[in-house]
């Protein structure tokens, strides 16, 4: 029995599956990887929590540990960051399947400015 050949083989089918279900993988594979990534530094902290519990006193290197934990955490969840990041996994979705993202394909709502320059008439007298 090949073990690492069949789970290489069934992931190819979920990734199939999940590609017929009009379902883009990257996109849903970006956002758990940034679910994930958020969710770290959260339980590292509560993991050190109950290790200091279980000990029962805090030591210096554990407090330190605990308050960088808490300052990251801090700074990872500040709206603007949330909100980038958010933006950032749209411009990955890529329905037509072409290889450039639906956001990148559409085009400007407004349409570009003319080439203005401070005097309205090229052709004017000059004063």
């Amino acid at each position: 029995m090949n073990l690492p050949q069949n789970l290489i083989n069934t992931i190819k089918k979920s990734y199939q599956s999940v590609r017929v279900a009009n379902f883009h993988p990257t996109g849903v594979l970006a956002t758990r990887v940034l679910v994930l990534t958020m969710l770290v530094p959260i339980l590292l902290v509560v993991v050190e929590y109950i290790m200091v519990f279980i000990q029962g006193y805090v030591s210096d290197d554990m407090n330190k540990l605990i308050n960088v934990g808490i300052n990251i955490i801090d700074h990872i969840f500040i709206p603007s960051v949330l909100t980038a990041l958010v933006g950032f996994l749209a411009l990955w979705i890529d329905k037509d399947g072409n290889g450039i993202p639906d956001k990148l394909e559409e085009q400007p709502k407004l349409p570009p400015l003319q080439n203005m320059t401070e005097r309205s008439d090229k052709n004017e007298k000059r004063v």
